[in-house]
């Protein structure tokens, strides 16, 4: 479902207020980034992502953004299976066709060490 930039900015405010654990995929013409931040930081210009050895910045201007909720999955196996772990998540397409998905991971599904305290 396509999301309007408003939508965007209440999910990383309040992703960057509660920091829960964030699964991200940022795939780019030449590179697939993987892994398990937070949001560090949110303006309306840029979104910035970590974890506990990495950082980076994605400026927002002219990105396109589509929410997901694994609930509405039409394949029931896979719906089940990524409700279990997920609660929603948000995909930004930038501008020069790379594209960054966020998944809200839910509590019961963060891995080891990576709680909040």
């Amino acid at each position: 479902m396509i999301a309007t930039p408003e939508d965007a900015r209440l999910f990383f405010d309040r992703w960057k207020e509660d920091r829960p654990s964030l699964k991200l995929r940022l795939w780019a013409s030449s590179l697939l980034f993987d892994a398990i931040g937070t949001v560090a930081d949110f303006t309306p210009k840029s979104l910035e992502l970590g974890g506990e050895s990495w950082k980076f910045s994605i400026p927002l201007e002219g990105v396109s953004f589509s929410f997901s909720d694994p609930r509405e999955i039409a394949l029931a196996s896979v719906r089940e299976s990524e409700t279990a772990r997920y609660e929603f998540g948000i995909a930004l397409q930038l501008p020069n066709g790379d594209q960054l998905i966020i998944m809200e991971l839910k509590a019961s599904s963060q891995p080891a060490g990576e709680s909040e305290d």
